[in-house]
């Protein structure tokens, strides 16, 4: 390159000497052909950059579906034991956050966690309700959202399993303790989701319960509360 620079720097030769040196010298010093480019080939993200990234996306997804307006219906719960009336008792294992209401009543009852829930990450109770006289088993949740405002709608929903008499529904926390509105459920022998919507016709303090007025058998689960948008 230097000696190219040197040629280009020095002043003309007169004769035609000049010219054959010069066309010489540029092919000598033409730059060679150039290898065709290649496709520019993208490394992978690295391991953990490309977790974050997926539990960033979980936690979109996960925060997309509110969460209940009552406590889960989960796995944390507590034994309890009640007596009724006519000298029986209600006794076994609900959720935390979720009480028997069946105390006034002359019945028997029994609640137990399962270990076959419809599916992973969702808890399962069986109710069995034998020796029923008067009144009925009712199952609710004294905490979470008591207040409904007017025509705004939820939506109750879990899984339901078994043949026994099973209602839901939005009762009174006072006297006389009447259902603003309710709905029965029905399932069979295998898991079968369900859904309850309701909009009531005014603001109003409530409770949403499940209520067995037979004796009989039936499977929970997965209960949840929410408004729908």
């Amino acid at each position: 390159m230097g000696a190219r620079l040197a040629g280009m720097l020095a002043p003309p030769r007169a004769g035609p000497s000049f010219h054959l040196t010069a066309t010489r010298r540029e092919r000598s010093f033409a730059a060679p052909d150039q290898p065709p480019s290649q496709p520019i080939v993208k490394s992978p993200l690295p391991r953990s950059l490309a977790l974050a990234l997926l539990f960033a996306a979980l936690v979109v997804t996960a925060q997309d579906k509110p969460a209940s307006l009552l406590p889960a219906f989960g796995d944390a719960g507590r034994e309890f034991t009640t007596k009724a009336q006519g000298g029986k008792a209600i006794k076994g294992w609900l959720p935390t956050g979720w009480d028997d209401n069946s105390e006034w009543a002359t019945l028997a009852a029994t609640y137990t966690k399962l270990k076959d829930a419809p599916k992973e990450g969702v808890t399962a109770v069986r109710i069995e309700l034998k020796d029923l006289g008067d009144g009925q088993l009712q199952l609710t949740s004294y905490s979470g959202k008591r207040v409904f405002k007017k025509g705004v709608k939820h939506a109750v929903e879990g899984w339901l399993r078994g043949g026994a008499d099973f209602k839901v529904g939005v009762r009174q926390p006072g006297d006389p303790y009447e259902f603003y509105v309710e709905h029965d459920l029905s399932a069979g022998k295998e898991w079968k989701p369900f859904k309850f919507e309701f909009a009531l016709d005014a603001d109003r303090e409530a409770f949403i319960m499940f209520v067995m007025p037979a004796s009989g058998t039936i499977d929970l689960a997965g209960v949840t509360v929410r408004e729908v948008k």
